[in-house]
């Protein structure tokens, strides 16, 4: 698939979805009854698979822009949780200006979209916490970090790691606990009726990313202090 075909396919379900409410808006005006309806659910996968095709050919773009030749896993390690906040934080985006539009303009509001952007920033945040943790972006005191030598700087950011690894395996741990029982009383949602684990596994998923990234953290910086090179800075809050 190329860019532009993801872009097409993009634009083409926007309007497919913009079609149906103006129609869906006349025949609630008019006391018409459709032949099909959508629903909630339809509205919701309509607008979610169009943002993941306008999310793909982004990422399409950026892949053909990249000189350097990778395979598809170094792709997705570097990133994975990029196109995964890209998706969700167009996705909320998205949802937010056309109910705004739906609301005030057309006066048509959707029962959906407010469950829905609220869900997918549950989502963003823990893929963020994630990608922080790969990108050392995290929020930390780095006092310490600036006033000692390049090998002990090495074993602190271990220990971090190490501490960050302990915190997302108990995380996990009790966070399926609530999945198992969403999973066995079968929870739904107000508007969607859809199971809440599919939602409530923001938190495992997001906690075993952090897992992934703390392994990697912890082998590179390993890997670093045995060759004798300075650990991975990561991103400072405030320059000197």
């Amino acid at each position: 698939m190329t860019s532009r075909l993801a872009f097409r396919i993009s634009a083409a379900l926007a309007t497919i979805y913009v079609l149906w409410v103006l129609l869906s808006l006349l025949a609630q005006r008019t006391g018409v009854a459709l032949p099909f309806r959508l629903g909630d659910v339809g509205e919701f996968l309509l607008v979610l698979v169009a943002t993941a095709f306008f999310v793909a050919g982004l990422a399409l773009n950026e892949l053909k822009a990249s000189a350097a030749a990778r395979s598809v896993w170094q792709v997705l390690d570097d990133n994975a949780e990029r196109y995964a906040m890209l998706l969700a934080y167009v996705f909320v985006c998205i949802v937010i200006v056309q109910e705004v539009i739906r609301r005030f303009a057309l006066n048509y509001s959707s029962a959906w979209s407010q469950e829905t952007a609220q869900y997918l920033f549950i989502y963003l945040r823990y893929i963020g916490a994630a990608y922080a943790v790969k990108e050392r972006a995290h929020i930390r005191f780095d006092i310490l970090l600036l006033r000692v030598s390049p090998r002990v700087k090495g074993y602190l950011n271990v220990f971090a790691e190490l501490a960050t690894l302990l915190f997302a395996v108990i995380a996990i741990y009790w966070s399926m606990h609530t999945v198992q029982q969403l999973l066995h009383f079968g929870g739904t949602t107000p508007v969607l009726r859809v199971n809440k684990t599919w939602f409530e596994a923001a938190v495992p998923i997001g906690f075993a990313l952090v897992v992934v990234r703390c392994l990697q953290a912890i082998w590179r910086d390993v890997n670093d202090i045995k060759n004798g090179r300075e650990v991975f800075a990561g991103k400072a809050m405030f320059d000197e």
